[in-house]
């Protein structure tokens, strides 16, 4: 199966938990005999491509706009990942699944899944809600309706633990049976 991985951090550049989780998640598809691609942000001097023992990670730029918020440069980011793996599946054909990874990648799953009818899987790492017991202005709303809008387009969502499962499914209205616990474990 050809895997397409949509995360806002892989290895080296770790911000939180989502780095680690993609990087031995896609090493673990990878023994399993899946190909695994990763789409994700090209921070510094990282290289624009690499081959991370047989997980093609490739890594996109923001635009040259500067965004004036937070939102703006992660749609700006989601973007060029979208274009990045429509440019991968022209070269060298489509994915049987796409995999995003939190809000971060939600705009450009979403995108692929439609314009190329391809199953989404969407793993929760973790809820606006959750990070701030609540939503509380705009800002968060905007994040807690993406989360939203990523569990209500994918086939699956994942999340690691039980709590969250309830959680999740209690926040988003999702059917129960949509949501599978997949530890941190590989």
């Amino acid at each position: 199966m050809k895997i397409l991985m949509l995360t806002w951090e892989y290895p080296p550049r770790i911000v939180g938990g989502i780095a680690r989780v993609v990087h031995d998640l896609s090493h673990r598809l990878i023994k399993d005999g899946h190909e695994v691609t990763v789409v994700t942000y090209k921070e510094g001097d990282l290289p624009e491509y690499e081959n991370d023992k047989g997980v093609e990670v490739y890594r996109v730029e923001n635009f040259m706009i500067h965004p004036t918020n937070f939102i703006e440069w992660v749609l700006q980011l989601n973007f060029n990942m979208a274009a990045k793996a429509t440019q991968l599946m022209n070269e060298n054909g489509r994915f049987d699944v796409i995999h995003a990874h939190d809000w971060l990648a939600a705009t450009s799953a979403k995108m692929l899944k439609q314009a190329f009818d391809i199953p989404l899987v969407a793993t929760i790492h973790a809820t606006e809600a959750g990070r701030n017991s609540g939503v509380h202005d705009e800002t968060q709303r905007y994040i807690n309706d993406t989360e939203w809008m990523l569990t209500y387009e994918a086939t699956e969502v994942i999340v690691n633990s039980n709590f969250m499962k309830g959680h999740v499914q209690g926040l988003f209205g999702l059917p129960f049976d949509k949501i599978n616990v997949v530890p941190n474990r590989y």
